[in-house]
């Protein structure tokens, strides 16, 4: 027999052996409808098969969850969440369900919610559906099901969708129908009739032809009269169809049907009505508002991460970036950041008559770095992967209570700090191009006019170039509106690297200037000062 050294244990690689070890398991039941859990049998029926397959297998039952109705459709469930949160917070070697449809019908999220689960060491097992997802065979078994699970909720929604959509050609209607109307059984058939309320609507539709009077007017009218309806929902109700004896659903691929029920209104009040309601007022275009607030959504806020929206002030005629994070209130003229911005483009700018040697520079450099950052990409993926698996398990024991919020406001801030630290290692690694003759020419271009482009370009327009240039966005820094930039695009931080240009405000230690090093080399060409 071969001794193990007790000291060297630790150093061992591969998942241990378990056997011998008590394995825990949760167990979990839905149904997908109200009724069917009222009914008690199918959940009675998935309990009962489950504790009896635990106790056939030595497993020990630590959670019960599900016991309910809830739709597999989504994996937005109460239940189900509250399990999945159950199973990583104890480390829960199983999920014991009756079949794989239990578990979910969502297909490829299904597939990879099993997958991270598989991660931590928690296997999906069915009653009904046997498969060793430890081995790659069992892997694929267990996707199959998963997959056939959604197959079968599409068909479903097909058949349903076919049926609707029969009655609704017949001029049916199959739902609730909307305000001022009842379903009533009269002679043995279902009919929809007018009610008191439909009666009031049918008026306040003709008061509003008639004298075109304000929603808000109507709503105070239709209100003194026993009826509350604000006049948002109002002018809603106006373009439904429905009031004027037509039909309108998602089951008739955009097609209007006549409808067996009355209208509140002819088909010719219904057109004269919403004829009004279009020249109405436009609102202000939104591409006015952007022309003034370019890096509204772009910029993000150094305090919260969070994208900053805009607003505009009517007394003092200014436009203001603003973080909407509650608590966070950061609030900054428009002016003075949009001006910032333009300079630090112009710091980004290269001389036009530098662009020739540049480019060929760029292209010996661009061939040294596809050589050398395979191995420095790797790690800072998998160093990504850690990180996000940190905030991951911070917002969980946060959810739970087992940390304050200020501790999880220090740590979360701690560990996105890093995570945009590593994004933009990977950015600088990831130089991969199709057409690097074209592509260079290109930011060549761009970059020796980039303040001008930006000055003379429409809000669509700069959108892209921000993009082009700074794909994660940038970041404000609200205590001397200056920005920080993350996530420059490989090209142009190649560009500026062979001019000498830095635009880095943050200070590398000793070891990131090495990793650097490796990856980008820091050859230099000598610029001419005339003849180009």
């Amino acid at each position: 027999m071969q001794h193990v050294d007790q000291q060297l244990a630790v150093f061992a690689k591969g998942q241990k052996n378990n056997k011998g070890k008590a394995i825990t398991a949760v167990m979990y039941t839905r149904v997908s409808t109200k009724e069917q859990a009222d009914n008690n049998q199918s959940l009675f029926t998935q309990a009962k098969h489950i504790k009896q397959f635990a106790m056939n297998n030595d497993l020990q039952i630590i959670g019960e969850f599900g016991g309910t109705y809830e739709s597999a459709k989504s994996d937005e469930r109460v239940q189900f969440k509250q399990m999945i949160a159950f199973v990583k917070r104890h480390k829960v070697d199983a999920i014991v369900v009756y079949s794989m449809d239990r578990f979910s019908r969502s297909g490829p999220n299904a597939i990879y919610i099993s997958e991270q689960l598989r991660k931590i060491g928690t296997e999906i097992i069915s009653v009904t559906q046997p498969v060793d997802a430890s081995t790659a065979a069992g892997e694929l078994q267990q996707g199959i099901y998963f997959m056939f699970s959604q197959y079968e909720n599409q068909q479903r929604r097909l058949k349903s969708m076919a049926g609707t959509r029969e009655k609704l050609l017949q001029g049916h209607w199959v739902t609730k129908p909307p305000l001022g109307y009842k379903k009533i059984t009269e002679g043995g058939q279902k009919k929809i009739v007018i009610t008191k309320e439909g009666r009031l609507l049918a008026a306040a539709f003709r008061r509003k032809i008639k004298y075109n009077y304000e929603f808000t007017e109507i709503s105070k009218w239709l209100s003194t009269r026993g009826l509350k309806v604000s006049h948002k929902r109002l002018s809603e109700l106006c373009r439904n169809v429905f009031y004027c004896g037509f039909m309108a659903h998602q089951a008739l691929n955009g097609e209007i049907v006549k409808g067996n029920h009355e209208g509140l209104i002819t088909r010719n009040e219904f057109l004269k009505l919403n004829g009004m309601l279009q020249i109405r007022p436009a609102k202000k275009p939104k591409s006015k508002m952007l022309d003034h607030l370019p890096l509204k959504r772009h910029m993000h806020c150094s305090k919260c991460s969070k994208p900053m929206t805009g607003y505009f002030v009517r007394p003092k005629k200014l436009y203001y970036y603003k973080c909407n994070t509650k608590g966070c209130k950061v609030n900054r003229s428009a002016k003075v950041l949009n001006r910032n911005w333009e300079q630090t483009l112009s710091n980004l700018q290269i001389d036009a008559k530098y662009v020739t040697p540049i480019q060929e520079q760029l292209k010996r450099k661009l061939e040294s770095l596809k050589e050398d950052s395979g191995d420095g990409l790797k790690q800072y993926r998998s160093n990504k992967t850690k990180v996000e698996r940190k905030i991951e398990m911070l917002e969980e024991r946060f959810v739970i209570g087992e940390i304050t919020k200020d501790l999880f406001d220090k740590y979360a801030a701690k560990y996105r700090e890093e995570l945009v630290a590593i994004l933009e290692e990977i950015d600088k690694c990831g130089i991969s191009l199709s057409n690097p003759d074209q592509v260079i020419k290109q930011a060549t271009d761009l970059m020796s006019k980039l303040q001008k482009t930006w000055q003379l370009s429409k809000s669509t327009e700069r959108s892209k170039l921000l993009k082009a240039v700074y794909p994660s966005g940038i970041w404000l820094d609200p205590e001397n509106n200056s920005y920080r930039t993350f996530g420059l695009n490989p090209a142009v931080r190649c560009i500026l690297d062979i001019t000498g240009k830095s635009v880095e405000k943050e200070k590398r230690n000793s070891e990131d200037k090495l990793t650097y090093s490796a990856l980008v080399a820091r050859s230099r060409i000598e610029l001419p000062t005339s003849g180009l």
